[in-house]
């Protein structure tokens, strides 16, 4: 096999992984609190990952309306990693992950309350600016799905 014929083929491998890394074949794209404005494909699965503790009553969930269904779904339930001890020795902090499938083109947005030590929003619906602390808050995701 010549010198080049070599080269070409012990690239091909890599390249090929790192093209279809962004295809979503190892598993679904994942957006955290700060990503506020989140682009996806028709077709793609796509997580929205935040950060909770349970043991200082961080908790989220989607608030009402919920997204439009035409173009984005949740898919299951929320799920809950936490580390050490969920108790109320401070332990427990981790994620909670909502996983939602990108149903067709067009514009929505997903809603997140935020709430903490049991208090949730108030009814005014103003939306945070920042990252999740210790207010509850809600939190906006503006979805394009292409």
């Amino acid at each position: 096999m010549k010198p080049s014929h070599r080269l070409s083929a012990a690239l091909a491998l890599p390249l090929t992984v790192v093209m279809l890394s962004g295809c979503g074949l190892f598993g679904p794209e994942t957006f955290g609190a700060e990503d506020r404005s989140i682009e996806v494909d028709a077709g793609d699965t796509f997580e929205l990952t935040l950060p909770a503790n349970p043991s200082t009553g961080q908790d989220w969930s989607i608030a009402r309306p919920g997204p439009d269904r035409a173009t984005v779904r949740q898919e299951g339930g929320r799920e809950d990693d936490f580390e050490g001890d969920s108790g109320s020795d401070g332990g427990g902090a981790g994620t909670q992950t909502f996983t939602f499938q990108a149903v067709a083109a067009g514009t929505t947005k997903i809603k997140m309350s935020y709430c903490v030590l049991g208090q949730c929003p108030g009814g005014d619906g103003r939306p945070a600016t920042g990252s999740p602390g210790n207010d509850p808050a809600y939190f906006i995701y503006t979805v394009t799905v292409r």
